[in-house]
């Protein structure tokens, strides 16, 4: 077990032990574990990843590492702090709902936040339950047509019950202002409101670094005066939920920042460990690599116990597929494949396949001791029945985290992989130390398999054909 003074726990004896992978395994590691450390020295000295160059073939600068910080050099600055503080303040006095426009890593941290934050039912709540804050809806994160349509009728709804004081805030977050998903669905819900005339303002998230050479959106917020945030360079969308991507999100429903900050530095600490079972993040990529190109454990099943953690697995899967799944410099794929999970539904959906299924899975649980609403099955409800009696008197998130140890226990009965996360509570500080071990565990795999963990090539291929396919369509219509 590897513990850290916050509380925060590995738990990898269910992966390395006598009947998995064994000490042996990893002592092989020991030449490549000194190549991590000379690649890590060079990226924290430089700000560079040796051989990472942009889609455009030049150097780019790799700065995911400096996140956690908050200084007037950085990227994270108390200029920025205050900024969002205000956006904040603004919007509990002065906004009723939100829409927040993004896809991949625009959204999928920023509705990690929100979950973890507001919970599924935030929307229902009066104004005075949610502290002034306003209702938040998440668009752009696919191309539906029946789910616009509902969040417009739900936005036309609710200023119809208002009246002309209802105002609405679309934030729309893309680095170039090009993205298809999100750009769309942007004018398409801009248009809706001012047909409707409903009141609206609008927030862009993007690259502001060049205005001599501005994005699209960039361009459109100089405009039209909208309030302009930023996209860092050098922090890729998979780790951009540690700047203003996620911090915009986090500002409009009351989301901890400095604290979820203070946890990915406390993690960034630890992830500078040399020994290797006081690393977190180090000793998982090594075990997941070795599970993987030494065991065939070719897959990841990652499995949070918890609904307000279940979108943490969406932010997962996109982390790992664009950070490691792509040809490595032998020239040969590599990849493991994710699986997104959440305990205890997927106990009865998927755990047959981890059970009983092929042996080619790692299994990362994660685990919160005590939740904050630890309800208890009443003793003298149904007690008639004896099955039922068993239950009473038991906190629901006891029953949560018993099913997690039955679950693990039982994959480890037959000796498949797992290793689970534990953490104190569910809290700012605790995701971050969460999400941001997880970064430095993409990168610290990256270099024992050879990947840029900063590249995404593969999805340049089907950006190249769709673009004269949407121009094929429009030529149609125009003929």
């Amino acid at each position: 077990m590897l513990r850290l003074q916050s509380g925060f726990e590995l738990d990898y004896a269910n992966i390395y032990n006598e009947s998995c992978i064994q000490e042996r395994d990893v002592k092989n590691f020991e030449r490549a574990i000194q190549n991590v450390w000379r690649h890590t020295n060079i990226l924290r000295s430089t700000g560079f990843e040796e051989g990472h160059v942009s889609k455009d073939g030049l150097p780019e600068p790799v700065l995911f590492y400096q996140l956690p910080y908050i200084s007037e050099d950085g990227i994270n600055t108390p200029a920025m702090l205050k900024r969002l503080y205000e956006l904040r303040d603004y919007a509990r006095h002065n906004i009723d709902t939100v829409v927040s426009v993004g896809i991949g890593g625009s959204y999928l941290g920023s509705k990690v936040i929100f979950d973890v934050q507001c919970g599924a039912f935030w929307n229902n709540l009066s104004t005075e339950e949610r502290n002034g804050y306003p209702r938040m809806y998440f668009a752009g994160f696919n191309v539906d047509g029946d789910y616009l349509s509902g969040l417009i009728r739900t936005l036309e709804y609710q200023a119809q019950k208002k009246g002309p004081d209802y105002k609405v805030m679309l934030v729309i977050t893309s680095k170039s202002g090009s993205t298809i998903e999100p750009m769309a669905n942007f004018m398409i819900l801009e248009k809706a409101l001012q047909d409707r005339n409903i009141n609206y303002e609008v927030v862009a998230v993007t690259d502001t670094s060049d205005d001599e050479h501005p994005t699209v959106l960039r361009s459109m917020a100089l405009e039209n005066h909208w309030k302009t945030y930023s996209i860092p360079y050098g922090v890729g969308g998979r780790f951009s939920v540690f700047t203003e991507v996620g911090f915009v999100t986090a500002a409009l429903v009351g989301f901890d920042i400095e604290g979820f900050l203070a946890g990915a530095a406390s993690m960034d600490a630890a992830c500078q460990e040399e020994d290797i079972f006081k690393n977190p993040a180090l000793l998982s990529a090594l075990l997941k690599y070795i599970a993987s190109e030494r065991y065939g454990r070719i897959i990841e099943v990652f499995m949070p116990y918890g609904e307000a953690l279940h979108s943490l697995s969406d932010w997962y899967v996109q982390l790992l597929s664009e950070s490691l799944g792509k040809m490595s410099n032998t020239c040969l794929p590599y990849g493991r494949t994710p699986v997104a999970a959440v305990g205890t539904m997927d106990m009865h959906a998927q755990v047959q396949e981890h059970q009983e299924g092929r042996l080619n899975k790692v299994v990362q649980f994660i685990k919160v001791k005590e939740w904050q609403h630890n309800l208890v099955v009443p003793p003298n409800t149904h007690s008639q029945y004896e099955r039922l009696q068993a239950l009473g008197n038991v906190g629901i998130c006891d029953i949560l985290n018993i099913a997690l140890d039955a679950n693990r226990e039982a994959l480890s009965s037959d000796n498949r992989f797992n290793m689970t996360i534990t953490v104190p509570t569910l809290n700012a500080f605790h995701l971050g130390e969460i999400m941001f071990m997880h970064c430095w565990a993409v990168y610290f795999e990256s270099i024992f398999a050879g990947v840029d963990a900063f590249d995404q090539p593969g999805v340049e291929v089907y950006k190249r054909l769709i673009g004269p396919k949407l121009a094929h369509v429009k030529d149609g219509e125009n003929s």
